[in-house]
């Protein structure tokens, strides 16, 4: 039924009818006493999953969080292909191709031969495989990612809004309603307050059958569960920078890892919008148990070392639109729920964590935003089914199962590329180091994986074996559903079979 809108209305089809419960609450500045699921932090995590949830007027979502309102400038920017699907999903993949910078070739660069002090490309490759997904490689600003699902949230039944100025403060279960044979009811108990002035102070508590940490690396949920975040420490400042500039670098338009001799490697990549380009710097050596902050790094000095390994072309810096800091290091959670492994079997899940709460990395891989917004992505159809009585509660002991060994995948490939954009060039060593043409293949051989479009998960509850694999040797058990171009029977329009599945439960 619709013309513009179900019941023959006119109207924006985009828009949701208003559900019974925004009816309902609209007016309440106030959490609710009660909810079906309360998200923690609006970062591209939080709201992948509020942004589905939010399909479903049956199921009551809320989300908080303690910045004052939505992110003006984001830091994240890399969009890989299976993110773009997902994006499709959700019904704004459009607009984002059509803001977007396409990362549609990668070039390389290394010590000229003759002359160690400059540098010449060596490399051109195209950056995304033929037939590996019909989306591209893309650059946008993270805040803009936000306004789209923010946008989505927004025009759903329930007209779901973010609750901002929300710090929480803790967080309790309990397991005995936890238990595998359970009644439904709201295990978890949430204490947060208000830090809005006219409100300072405030404490709110709220019910839940499910809370999810979408609250960054130092994540007050993961806390709460006594988890940690482990693995290796800080050895490698890098610097960032997004700058409008003056250059007679050739490619300045093309994403470029140039390697100099002597003065390190810098990872440049145009931003949307055509003007700005961002480069990562690659700085100091850091002294064990040393933090970047302590080095007092300023942005003179990074645009000074991007000039030296850019020598012999040149780089004039007129505006420095945001530029940071940081450390490279990768850490990763054991577990992304709240039940002990020992209890798996006698326990449900009532506590999840995704994103940065539960695993942290570098920058340069362009995997921080993307694998977080697919942990969430994950975790909504489940939580989703299990509320609405399609699956049963088991099925959420998957979403840890599953993330947690994809996170250790991404941990370990992103310790291997740090260290060989950090590592001195073979032929100017005695044999400890890389050579460009490594570099070049390495990029190449893990191309699947940079896009977002190799992730494979073990056999489980909802993961067959591979015994009738043979069956369908073009779709991998275990892997997201490779889309293809068709030809629809009924009406003989031309579809992509992957644009078929939406975020809304079907």
């Amino acid at each position: 039924m619709q013309f513009h809108l179900n019941g023959f209305r006119t109207g924006n089809p985009e828009i949701s009818e208003p559900s019974e419960q925004y009816n309902t609450s609209s007016n309440s500045d106030s959490l609710p006493n009660e909810v079906d699921v309360l998200v923690i932090g609006c970062g591209p995590a939080g709201l992948t999953l509020a942004a589905q949830l939010a399909a479903f007027p049956d199921i009551k979502t809320q989300i908080v969080d303690q910045k004052s309102g939505p992110l003006l400038l984001g830091q994240a920017d890399g969009i890989a292909c299976r993110t773009m699907e997902m994006f499709e999903a959700f019904g704004f993949s459009e607009r984002v191709l059509k803001e977007a910078y396409w990362v549609n070739e990668t070039t390389f660069w290394k010590p000229n031969d003759t002359s160690k002090d400059k540098v010449v490309r060596h490399g051109r490759i195209q950056d995304v495989e033929d037939g590996l997904s019909v989306f591209p490689h893309v650059i946008l600003n993270q805040a803009r990612v936000h306004d789209f699902y923010l946008e989505v949230m927004r025009n759903s039944p329930n007209r779901l809004e973010p609750h901002y100025c929300r710090r929480l403060l803790g967080l309790s279960v309990d397991t005995a309603a936890c238990s595998a044979g359970g009644t439904p009811s709201y295990p978890v108990t949430v204490r947060l307050e208000r830090i809005d002035p006219p409100h300072q102070g405030q404490i709110e508590t709220v019910k839940a059958r499910y809370v999810v940490g979408c609250d960054g690396a130092r994540s007050t949920v993961r806390q709460s569960l006594g988890r940690a975040l482990r693995g290796d420490s800080a050895s490698q400042a890098w610097g960032v920078m997004d700058v409008l500039a003056v250059t007679d670098f050739p490619d300045i338009r093309i994403k470029s890892l140039i390697q100099s001799a002597h003065e390190g490697s810098i990872l440049l990549i145009p931003r949307e919008g055509g003007y700005l380009v961002r480069i990562y710097v690659e700085l100091d050596k850091l002294n064990e148990n040393e933090r970047v902050s302590s080095r007092n790094i300023t942005i003179d000095r990074l645009i000074a070392a991007a000039q030296r390994i850019l020598h012999p072309y040149t780089l004039e810096v007129k505006e420095v639109a945001w530029w940071s800091v940081y450390e490279i290091g990768q850490r990763l959670c054991d577990k992304f729920d709240d039940v002990p492994d020992a209890e798996v079997a006698s326990r449900l899940p009532h506590i999840f964590i995704a994103g940065d709460a539960c695993h942290t990395h570098s920058p340069k891989a362009g995997q921080g935003m993307n694998v977080s917004m697919q942990d969430t992505f994950n975790l909504g159809w489940k939580l989703s089914s299990v509320l609405l009585g399609r699956c049963a509660p088991k099925l959420l002991h998957t979403y840890s199962a599953e993330r947690q060994a994809i996170a250790k995948e991404l941990i370990d490939f992103d310790r291997e590329w740090a260290k060989m954009l950090s590592a001195p060039l073979k032929s100017l060593t005695d044999g400890e180091g890389v050579e460009p043409t490594e570099v070049q293949r390495y990029f190449v051989k893990h191309g699947h994986y940079t896009a977002g479009t190799a992730t494979m998960y073990k056999p489980s509850l909802i993961s067959a074996g591979p015994g009738y694999q043979h069956l369908a040797k073009g779709l991998v058990i275990g892997m997201r559903f490779h889309s293809a171009p068709v030809i629809r029977l009924a009406d003989a329009k031309p579809v992509r079979l992957g644009d078929t599945t939406k975020a809304d439960g079907r």
